[in-house]
Formats: C-alpha cells, structure tokens, sequence
C-alpha cells in the first residue's frame, strides 16, 4: 500500500505545483503512475488563487482556507463563529467571486469580439483558401501544405457561412465556416519588386 498523498505534499511542492497551469502539471506527470498524481495536482489547483474569481476554489466551497496536517493549529474559531461565517460572509464573498467571473468573461468576451472582427465577408465568385484543420495539431506531415484550395466562393449562407466550389466547378457538399477560409492571391496579379 502506498503513502497517502497528503504526507507526500510539502509547502514548497504545494506551491511548485500552484505556479504552474493545470494543463502542464498533466502533462508533467505523464508516466504510469499519473493515477496517483491526481489527487496532488486537483488539491494544488483548488488551494490556488484563480485569476477570474480572485479566490480559491477551496475557499468558496468550504469557506476557509487550505490547513495541512503540518500547519499550525488554528485557535480561536469556535463552531458558533464558523457556522456564522458560513451563513453571513461567505455568501457575500461567493456573490463577489461570481461579479468577478462576470467582469473577467466580459473582459474575455471584448478580446474575442475584437479578434473575430476582423473576419472577412466574402462574395460569390471571390477566390479562397480553406484550411484543413484536421492537419492542424497533427505532428506527422507538418511540412504538408495547411490550406486547400484556391476553391471559388458558390452561394453566400447567413451567419458567416459559405457553399465554395473547386476551379473545375464541383460544389462542396458541406457549407464551410467563413473562419476557415482566407482569401486567395493569384501569382499573375503579383508585381516583384527588388529594392537595390
């Protein structure tokens, strides 16, 4: 049988594994025993400050902070004032983490809006690329060209979607996003220029 995880975790493996994103501390564990490793990494992250509630998870569930067994012994919290805080405080700090969540997914929300304006709205007959985003993540063949094409575009549909055609005339069956599409550069329209 192995040791429990809480006599594994020190202060300074607490806060190790606090500074990294949960993502990376996953991966870092990649090996065959990362079973294990779950309940470290999840108590890591929930005794962490999280950047849209300014608080900890633990925090918001239990109402307290994190004690290790080798902390020292809190002293002056009787069960009257802890059940008081429970019932008076801690919904007022609830409702301030979840004003701060909605100001950082508003924030979030702005940067979103701001990078998707500058989508390009396409007519028909325009040239276009179509990306494959089935080699986008791929590692094999990442020397492959990323985008298809150049395709026409054949109908216009609503909310940014596109029917688009190959040069030889055969329209796709499926409608295409217009995110995965850029417009095409013919070489004929281009004019080197050489700067002496």
């Amino acid at each position: 049988m192995h040791k429990g995880w809480t006599d594994e975790i020190k202060y300074k493996d607490l806060e190790k594994l606090q500074e990294k994103e949960l993502k990376d501390l996953v991966k870092e564990y990649e090996d065959k025993n990362w079973d294990q490793r779950i309940a470290p990494i999840l108590f890591a992250y929930r005794s962490k400050i999280q950047k849209s509630s300014k608080m900890t998870p633990f925090y918001l569930t239990y109402g307290r902070r994190v004690i290790l067994p080798n902390d020292e012994e809190v002293k002056g919290i009787t069960m009257i004032k802890r059940i008081e805080h429970i019932i008076e405080e801690l919904p007022i700090k609830r409702y301030e983490a979840k004003k701060n969540i909605e100001k950082a997914q508003e924030q979030q929300k702005k940067y979103h809006d701001k990078i998707g304006k500058r989508k390009q709205n396409f007519q028909i007959g325009d040239k276009v690329l179509y990306f494959d985003a089935a080699k986008y993540k791929t590692h094999t063949g990442k020397l492959e060209e990323k985008w298809k094409g150049p395709y026409y575009i054949h109908e216009v549909i609503i909310n940014g979607s596109y029917k688009i055609k190959e040069l030889n005339g055969r329209i796709l069956r499926r409608p295409v996003n217009g995110e995965l599409l850029k417009e095409y550069f013919d070489r004929e329209v281009f004019e080197p220029y050489i700067i002496i």
